[in-house]
């Protein structure tokens, strides 16, 4: 999969290249000083582009703000080879596997070296709440998270997975933000996994 990518954005065309290449310049600005900071000069510089590259593309702030959500949503998924075992029809996952999965995302999200988009995540979110067209954004990146995680409850054979999908996102949402902030007391890893293993435990 990962080849694959490489080879379709060698083969992309130049603007669309070119416009990759601002929404991750988006994304850091907003990992690194905030929605405050995101200005067309700013990402401009952060891409390494000469003044004006990023307004070409994206006319306005609200414009740049959606192209860093959209681009936030490709980043943030799951890698395919986590989840196309559980796809197939017949797929099964045993309570170990479930919370294993669950852990190996938790931890890809939390990775240090990519606190930054994860902190974009957040800007990108309360920005949200005042822009409807990047609501839409990010309700429907949130949609798609959720209807994974029911997938893979239902796998596992929970009785409720669609409830259940809502609940366990909400959950991981605020592992993160308690991770994020490291705050004192913050959830330690056994904390963590006790905490999921009492969500799982209802499903």
């Amino acid at each position: 999969m990962a080849s694959g990518s490489r080879r379709s954005q060698r083969s992309a065309p130049e603007p669309e290249r070119r416009r990759e290449q601002i929404a991750d310049a988006a994304l850091a600005v907003l990992g690194e000083s905030g929605s405050r900071g995101l200005t067309h000069r700013a990402v401009d510089e952060a891409a390494g582009l000469p003044a004006g590259s990023s307004s070409n593309h994206f006319r306005t702030r609200e414009a740049l703000l959606e192209a860093a959500a959209h681009r936030h949503v490709e980043l943030d998924l799951p890698p395919t080879s986590d989840i196309e075992d559980v796809t197939e029809t017949e797929a099964t996952l045993s309570w170990e596997q479930l919370r294993a999965l669950l852990l190996a995302n938790l931890d890809r999200i939390l990775d240090p070296d990519g606190r930054d988009l994860l902190i974009a995540r957040y800007e990108l979110a309360l920005e949200s709440t005042r822009r409807p067209s990047l609501h839409e954004v990010m309700d429907d990146s949130r949609q798609r998270f959720v209807a994974l995680a029911e997938m893979v409850l239902r796998a596992s054979g929970c009785q409720d997975p669609e409830s259940h999908a809502r609940q366990l996102i909400a959950l991981m949402d605020g592992i993160t933000v308690d991770q994020l902030q490291h705050t004192t007391p913050s959830l330690d890893r056994p904390g963590i996994e006790s905490l999921l293993d009492r969500f799982l435990a209802t499903c």
